[in-house]
């Protein structure tokens, strides 16, 4: 509908589908540079649902430094809290969304196309040119490649969920979700042993729901052994 470039924080991964050409993927420390790019190039920032995480922003002074900022959360206190803003809307996002799209859609709001088709094809270039990549090897898979192979065979569908840890942003970069609501971590928790719990409980919550779903737990050998008890559960 706005032709607008989105990046999504390590929480919101899946909210917006990756697959669209319009997705920068993860932004921040462990984001792409592409995203990272939009974020530190851009004049306006769309803030929706997010905390400005210090993993996020980095140096706080910088993010974002040449961008008017709306910030959209349903929680007041996380307005204003780690990041000034310009503009601010305590309320729930969906129904945000719903009044932005009405207004887009009843042309109370148009964007300026020349500048918008400028600036898209900017971002875009910065995406094509700087993808993720990863080293290959002679005699071993290499984690990001065996990630990468999963989202191809699940197209995107399946509900994965991870430990705490390296293999835990692996994840978060090379598997793109097709859908919302299918990435289980424990973010900013920091909870090593959540893996396993957590894919249990999504499978056994599709399977009640008569829904057929692939659940994979991609973890670390630390994270899996916490509650590796769960194997019982199985």
């Amino acid at each position: 509908l706005t032709g607008i470039p989105v990046a999504q924080t390590l929480m919101g991964l899946g909210s917006f589908s990756e697959m669209h050409p319009l997705a920068l993927q993860m932004l921040g420390m462990h984001g792409t540079i592409f995203a990272n790019y939009a974020i530190d190039k851009c004049d306006l920032l769309l803030a929706f649902g997010v905390r400005f995480d210090d993993r996020v922003t980095g140096k706080v002074k910088e993010f974002a430094k040449n961008a008017s900022i709306v910030h959209i959360d349903i929680d007041a206190a996380e307005i204003g809290k780690n990041k000034a803003v310009e503009y601010s809307v305590c309320a729930d996002i969906g129904a945000s969304l719903e009044c932005l799209n009405e207004l887009f859609e009843t042309k109370q709001v148009e964007m300026n196309a020349p500048v918008l088709k400028e600036w898209v094809d900017d971002v875009l270039e910065q995406k094509a040119q700087k993808a993720m990549a990863y080293p290959e090897y002679e005699d071993a898979i290499a984690p990001q490649h065996a990630i990468q192979v999963l989202e191809e065979v699940t197209e995107g569908n399946a509900v994965v969920s991870t430990g705490v840890g390296q293999h835990q942003m692996w994840a978060a970069q090379w598997y793109r979700f097709a859908e919302p609501r299918r990435w289980l971590t424990s973010g900013g928790l920091g909870s090593m042993g959540y893996g396993l719990p957590a894919a249990l409980g999504a499978a056994a919550a599709f399977k009640a729901a008569g829904e057929k779903v692939t659940v994979v737990d991609i973890d670390g050998d630390g994270s899996f052994i916490m509650n590796v008890q769960e194997l019982a559960t199985l």
